[in-house]
């Protein structure tokens, strides 16, 4: 995709969508509702903002984003713990760390997530401008309060995976819109995506439907950009905001696995029969190796019972003396593709506050412990002692790494801590963020290449 397609599908991203999904059914916030996608243009109303707003979340479940492909497959392959057992090369490119500027994965990516900014961005222009009688402040902060969310999380991914990007703040309408604008680095798109998040704090109301934004998803979104910019003392305390809240508690891995909406996740995107998610069409199953599979050491780790312990269901080995070494993970599959994907799970709280507590200038490893040995416990490990920070930011790392097998975290955690060079050998540090799409560079001269391109 190139930078006129940049403007071209941001500009028009979800009237694409109108197009491709008018007779087509999104669940993601009610399963058994069909909710239509229509121009994020078009807000003229109450009715219409709300609808650009599904729009702007069926986005974010596009298979090339959070749906299960794209985005979490090649930062999943990145992270080293997953194989390539696909025909597509451009998948096997993540796992050498060999990616180019033309990889079809990271264009298709850049190119959905891009969608997502749009579409918020239509919304956080239109909606203070409606006049319609009827509209409550409430209706309209909610509204507003999303769309920033959203944003931030689409900036915040593009931010953590390609480092430099556009900061497009305004909606585009057409293909010349905003050429020329210069790349803000990740820093910078950080401070952006908390001036948004502060906002949307101050915006959104108490809804609890959590496969949309809560006030609760936004202090654990808080929490983790907190962590990335090593600011510890406000990533403890906005993970506590959610760790306090009695509406959400460590579930086992058997209701995870089972269930949907548990009290274990903060923020779940849905899917259904009709709306299914990429996951079964990338992932390995018990009958066919597909793209992605768990890699033998991966499976040998969650197996362990001093490591991985009730963990061990999240993954099963199905070889056959034909097909060796064969293993699928079970995090990701129903029985009829209407599995959720996890954006906020509670864990990552405990872990985030873990770390935090670990790292600030006056360390409390006490309450770090405690909060590594809740999540540690929960899947009936022993808990870890010690009173060395180091080993216990290993173990934190350690178990973030098992915590969330499937969940695109590993490679970004790798990075964040500059451990890449350490534990997966790739000690070229330009290639620890992905190329800007070659094509995109070719149309604006105004955008430069990550080093390494």
């Amino acid at each position: 995709m190139n930078n006129y397609n940049i403007r071209r599908n941001i500009a028009t991203g979800v009237a694409a969508l109108t197009l491709l999904l008018t007779s087509c059914e999104s669940y993601f916030l009610e399963p058994d509702s069909p909710q239509y996608i229509a121009d994020n243009i078009s807000i003229v109303d109450t009715k219409s903002a709300e609808t650009a707003l599904l729009g702007v979340y069926s986005a974010l479940q596009h298979s090339e984003y959070y749906g299960g492909d794209g985005f979490q497959s090649a930062v999943n392959l990145a992270g080293g713990e997953l194989i390539w057992v696909g025909t597509q090369n451009h998948y096997n490119t993540f796992v050498t760390h060999t990616y180019r500027a033309d990889n079809r994965t990271l264009n298709d990516s850049w190119q959905a997530i891009h969608k997502v900014v749009n579409g918020a961005n239509h919304i956080i222009a239109k909606v203070p401008l409606l006049n319609e009688t009827g509209l409550t402040d409430q209706q309209r902060n909610q509204l507003l309060g999303e769309a920033y969310t959203l944003r931030a999380l689409a900036q915040f991914d593009l931010a953590r995976a390609w480092g430099n990007i556009p900061l497009v703040l305004q909606p585009t309408l057409n293909a010349t819109d905003f050429s020329g604008l210069k790349q803000s680095n990740r820093q910078e798109v950080y401070k952006q995506v908390l001036s948004d998040l502060d906002k949307a704090e101050q915006l959104i109301g108490n809804n609890s439907n959590i496969n949309r934004v809560t006030l609760p998803a936004i202090y654990a979104f808080k929490a983790r950009v907190y962590l990335y910019t090593e600011q510890w003392d406000k990533a403890e305390a906005y993970a506590s905001k959610v760790i306090a809240n009695t509406a959400f508690g460590l579930v086992s891995w058997q209701t995870i696995l089972s269930g949907k909406n548990t009290r274990e996740s903060v923020w779940e995107l849905a899917f259904s029969t009709a709306d299914k998610s990429s996951y079964f069409s990338v992932w390995s199953s018990d009958a066919y190796r597909n793209t992605l599979a768990p890699s033998k050491a991966l499976y040998n780790r969650l197996r362990d019972p001093l490591i991985g312990g009730a963990r061990s269901a999240l993954i099963k080995d199905v070889s056959t003396p034909a097909k060796t070494d064969f293993y699928v993970q079970l995090l990701y599959w129903r029985s009829n593709n209407d599995n959720p994907t996890y954006l906020f799970r509670l864990a990552e709280q405990y872990l985030i506050r873990s770390e935090a507590r670990s790292k600030k200038e006056t360390p409390d490893l006490v309450g770090a412990l405690a909060d590594l040995n809740a999540v540690r416990n929960r899947s009936s490990i022993a808990s870890f002692e010690s009173t060395s920070r180091e080993e216990i930011l290993l173990a934190i790392e350690e178990e973030r790494r098992v915590e969330f097998a499937f969940e695109p975290h590993r490679w970004f955690d790798l990075v964040r801590t500059g451990r890449v060079g350490t534990v997966l050998g790739v000690n070229d540090t330009q290639k620890w963020i992905f190329p800007i799409p070659y094509n995109d560079l070719a149309a604006d001269p105004a955008l430069v290449q990550n080093p390494g391109y």
